[in-house]
């Protein structure tokens, strides 16, 4: 439902602002750095110098970038006082206007795109002739900062501008960006893509919370780049879940899952069986988003969780083996199912790729094990013959 006071576009405008920026620095050399809301809305410098100064404007309906448009004008105005405040130096560094809107043909913005038609002394004469003659009230203080500056302070600074209009919206700058990612096989790059934005993003929201003043460098998100692709070689898997929470905290008491359930039969402490539920969620999540990204496929999940209970039957045989016929049997069972979790949970290592050495992906996967019906693999020796008993049914 649309009101009178919706914020969409201007939320659409910042979200655009963070992607484009991303589309510019995997387009830059890598030596820029870049800053958002800095200098402008985008600041790419090298050498802590500004290199390039980008004002972006993001629209939901198709316009025109006419000569008199605000657009244009109020970036002129930041422009105009950078340069007579001495905060850009020019010539040495580029003024970009990226705009969704098209310039009309002999229009001030056409004059200043880049390539063959380009002629920054007309739209100079062009701009000077509006700022002198439009009546447009909200734009004097626009016109006032353009005339301000001397004649010479003019040229270099129309000079120094360029505007890409027609530019990709916030939707077709996505299949920009992905266009990009060279490196990246045809199969992964959307997969790819989603990680790298996501990251950007935080690192983006992180910036501006803190108004640093630190420039992002182009080498991290270079390398960033590369630490995602790698994560889609061969022999890996991407790990998305590693800190992942559920919405409620695990509680150990009230969960009657069997997992759960066989964790306590072996008299397990409370927080020993919260990060099992843990390693439980984040398991069965990436586990999920591997099958829908078709980075594995059920085949390798079932081949995995044979391996998984092969190892765990074999380590079962041999604490078999070795436990005292004396004494309490329940304790000795108990004692029996710890050791077997104590084994899986510190000393085993089965990965489900050789280059996955995430523990909770091995330790998820044994709980999932754990609570199949009927179970797969158990603690507690006598646990499936008294399955009935530690989970009544109700």
């Amino acid at each position: 439902m649309s009101t009178g006071f919706s914020a969409g576009s201007q939320a659409l405008g910042y979200l655009y602002q963070a992607r484009y920026a991303l589309f510019l620095a995997l387009s830059n050399p890598e030596e820029y750095n870049l800053s958002i809301e800095g200098l402008d809305d985008i600041t790419f410098e090298e050498d802590g110098a500004p290199r390039e100064l980008l004002q972006l404007k993001h629209h939901q309906s198709p316009g025109n970038l006419t000569d008199s448009s605000s657009d244009l004008w109020k970036t002129l105005r930041i422009w105009s006082t950078y340069l007579k405040e001495g905060q850009v130096m020019l010539p040495g560094a580029s003024l970009t206007i990226i705009t969704t809107n098209e310039a009309p043909t002999g229009s001030i913005a056409a004059m200043l795109r880049p390539g063959d038609g380009r002629n920054p002394k007309s739209a100079l004469d062009a701009l000077l002739k509006v700022s002198e003659e439009s009546d447009n009230k909200k734009l004097q203080s626009s016109f006032a900062a353009f005339k301000e500056l001397t004649t010479k302070e003019r040229e270099i600074l129309v000079d120094s501008i360029q505007i890409l209009d027609c530019s990709p919206n916030i939707v077709d700058t996505e299949p920009k960006i992905k266009s990009l990612l060279k490196g990246v096989r045809r199969e992964h790059r959307s997969s790819v893509y989603e990680r790298l934005e996501g990251w950007w993003f935080k690192k983006v929201v992180l910036h501006l919370s803190e108004n640093s003043e630190e420039l992002i460098s182009g080498f991290e998100i270079h390398d960033k780049l590369c630490e995602i692709n790698d994560q889609f070689k061969p022999e890996a898997l991407p790990i998305d879940y590693l800190d992942y929470q559920p919405t409620e905290l695990p509680d150990p008491n009230s969960d009657n899952r069997q997992f759960v359930a066989q964790l306590r039969a072996i008299a397990i402490q409370n927080k020993r069986i919260e990060k099992a539920i843990l390693d439980y969620y984040r398991a069965f999540e990436q586990r999920s988003r591997w099958v829908r990204e078709d980075l594995i496929v059920s085949n390798d999940l079932e081949v995995y969780e044979k391996k998984l209970v092969d190892e765990w039957e074999r380590y079962y045989l041999m604490l078999e083996d070795e436990m005292e016929e004396t004494g309490d049997e329940e304790a000795r069972h108990r004692s029996m199912g710890r050791k077997l979790y104590n084994w899986m949970e510190q000393e085993a290592d089965y990965r489900i790729r050789q280059l996955v050495s995430e523990e909770f992906i091995m330790r998820g996967s044994y709980h999932m094990l754990a609570d199949k019906t009927p179970p797969s693999i158990h603690w507690h020796p006598k646990f499936v013959e008294r399955l009935s008993q530690i989970l009544p049914i109700s």
